[in-house]
């Protein structure tokens, strides 16, 4: 198989599952963006979370992502205190309102997965997500190397 063929039945299914995920997005009423999306998911899931590491996380510049965060803040999905560790930084943590919505977008992520590998066996879904793995590994060491 040559790599035209790799890269497009890539494309094609990253394509599928985002607008699978928009469509649930949608449906569901979320109207935040998907960088936005993408912050409070990082939220939810980093301990100590600061907006420093979700810029490390996301390869994003840190103004962007401050930007993200006072959007989210705005809408009260998200509140940011002190730092316990690092006076400089403030903690980042998600409202009442802000976890509900990520267990939305949790559910909708995970109804989109499960569609995606409909038909398909344990063993055929464990060996795509190690190929996967192994391709953007691939990637990602070419992008490191001068």
């Amino acid at each position: 198989m040559n790599a035209t063929a790799i890269g497009e039945s890539l494309h094609r299914l990253l394509h599928a599952y985002k607008r699978a995920l928009r469509e649930g997005y949608a449906a569901a009423g979320i109207e935040l963006t998907v960088s936005e999306i993408r912050v409070l998911k990082s939220i939810a899931r980093a301990a100590q979370c600061t907006a420093q590491t979700i810029a490390e996380r996301m390869l994003q510049d840190k103004a962007r992502i401050a930007r993200l965060i006072k959007s989210l803040q705005s809408a009260g999905l998200i509140d940011r205190q002190p730092h316990p560790a690092d006076s400089r930084s403030q903690q980042l943590t998600l409202t009442v309102a802000g976890e509900r919505l990520y267990r939305r977008i949790v559910d909708i992520e995970t109804e989109a997965g499960q569609r995606m590998g409909a038909g398909l066996s344990e063993n055929e879904l464990t060996h795509f997500i190690g190929l996967a793995n192994a391709m953007a590994a691939n990637l990602d060491q070419r992008e490191q190397t001068p």
